[in-house]
């Protein structure tokens, strides 16, 4: 699930085939986004909240409005199931990612692919755009994170672990990268340099990584613990127990 941008309104995506807009106010559903032709697996909204971007196991993306909930666009290509996408933080890309090994970016305006970002050996688990918009940053189950420039859709940078990374990303300045991997470590990396800063270890596979707002801190998920670090140093600063299986996800509230 997804708020858009504002706050007003939540994207849900169902195995249903369907994604929904509902009203965070009144809880009542606005829309029924229906065309997909299996499970949704994303939906995402625009910057400006006017548009939702939703992934599918029918191997396309759809573009929506999303004050009418009609259908813009279908983003074909993929010759497999999409698992990601998003939109870029001026809106006029989407970045979408493919168990077909590609991940894809594509003018949000047409609906047509600008370029085919190649070169991972296993499958594209996610794609996401910095926050300055200039970097596309993929996570594969190849061992390893890419980083493409967003214009050219060029490789620059090649982020490796010794087993397959589950999450990435970047911090809010779009200066560093984190990696989770399950090879039991989370790594920060300088975005520029692809140099791997710090290895933050933990006893077992790391599932997701995430900056606070500030891009200070980073906090890990693994097998019953959540981990808080330094995000200069790499200094381990505290653990969460309590839970008694893997965390999945982890996310700092927002700053006020």
């Amino acid at each position: 699930a997804a708020f858009s941008p504002d706050g007003k309104q939540v994207a849900t995506a169902s195995h249903d085939r369907t994604a929904k807009l509902w009203d965070t106010a009144s809880g009542d559903r606005l829309h029924t986004l229906k065309g997909h032709g299996d499970m949704v697996w994303s939906a995402e909204f625009s910057p400006d909240g006017r548009q939702v971007v939703t992934a599918s196991h029918d191997w396309t993306a759809k573009i929506w409005d999303a004050g009418a909930g009609e259908c813009l666009h279908t983003l074909k290509g993929h010759q497999g199931l999409v698992v990601s996408a998003a939109f870029s933080p001026d809106g006029q890309q989407v970045v979408t990612a493919s168990h077909d090994r590609i991940a894809k970016l594509w003018d949000a305006a047409s609906g047509v692919c600008s370029h085919a970002l190649k070169g991972h050996l296993g499958i594209v688990v996610s794609a996401e755009f910095s926050p300055d918009g200039g970097q596309v940053l993929t996570v594969s189950h190849d061992k390893t994170a890419s980083l493409w420039d967003a214009a050219s859709g060029f490789r620059l940078r090649v982020l490796k672990h010794r087993d397959h990374v589950s999450s990435a990303a970047f911090s809010p300045d779009s200066q560093k990268v984190v990696t989770a991997s399950h090879d039991g470590t989370a790594k920060l990396w300088g975005a520029a340099s692809g140099l791997c800063l710090h290895a933050l270890k933990h006893r077992d596979c790391v599932v997701s990584a995430a900056f606070s707002p500030d891009g200070q801190q980073v906090a890990t998920a693994s097998h019953k613990t959540a981990r808080l670090w330094d995000a200069t140093s790499g200094e381990w600063l505290c653990a969460f127990r309590g839970h008694t299986g893997i965390v999945h996800r982890l996310a700092f509230s927002p700053v006020d």
